[in-house]
């Protein structure tokens, strides 16, 4: 697997950060114009996950959506973030713990702000406020992780199975949400797109720090990003 230059990489984290972004803003905006009530997609899509539960999926998607429980993701972006750190590999544990801290926030001020209320017949538990889906947002760190992973750990480098695997998991937690009904399907939208937000941004700090601190070296493979 080739990895981008440092700046190319830079670039694309910065445009994926802009369009979660105005995904994002778009629709709170929406949502909040509406009185925070549920838009004709989401009522849709709800009936119909309602009209597909079976007993046998409902058990495989709670076991999927602990994935994406808050203390899940702290835990694992905590852990991981410190072992990162005693590692002496700076910029991957900025990417981990900053974008987890920036993706805590945007959950609780989306809302703290939105202040949607929950589809009442959810089979999963949920807590708080519908928009964003904490769960959805939490997610995004699985494909971060897989990232990560494949620059960091010598054996995994330049593979692609990690990064596909956090991928289909990053995927997967979201799709659970809105079958099993805590959710509606924009409010995982709005997760996934404050995921994306807060990780991008993140990313793309730690690799422009990381070309200034002058720790990302070019392959002839292909440019990669190494932190040291």
């Amino acid at each position: 697997m080739r990895y981008p230059s440092p700046r190319r990489a830079i670039r694309m984290l910065l445009i994926a950060a802009a369009f979660a972004a105005a995904v994002l803003l778009a629709l709170a905006a929406i949502i909040l114009a509406g009185g925070s009530q549920p838009l004709g997609v989401d009522t849709w899509v709800h009936d119909r996950a309602a009209d597909l539960a079976n007993d046998g999926v409902v058990t495989v998607a709670r076991g999927i959506t602990h994935l994406g429980d808050s203390l899940v993701a702290w835990i694992t972006a905590g852990a991981v973030t410190i072992a990162l750190l005693v590692a002496r590999r700076w910029w991957p544990a900025l990417a981990v713990g900053g974008g987890m801290a920036l993706a805590v926030l945007l959950v609780r001020t989306g809302k703290a702000v939105v202040e949607r209320a929950r589809p009442l017949d959810a089979v999963a538990h949920g807590s708080g406020t519908s928009f964003p889906s904490g769960h959805s947002t939490y997610g995004v760190l699985w494909l971060v992780l897989g990232i990560v992973a494949t620059l960091v750990i010598p054996a995994l480098r330049g593979t692609r199975w990690p990064v596909v695997v956090g991928a289909v998991i990053t995927l997967l937690i979201p799709l659970t949400r809105v079958y099993l009904r805590p959710h509606w399907v924009t409010d995982v939208v709005g997760g996934l797109s404050a995921g994306v937000l807060a990780f991008a941004l993140a990313g793309a700090l730690a690799v422009w720090l990381a070309m200034r601190a002058g720790t990302t070296k070019p392959r002839r493979s292909g440019a990669s990003i190494r932190s040291g």
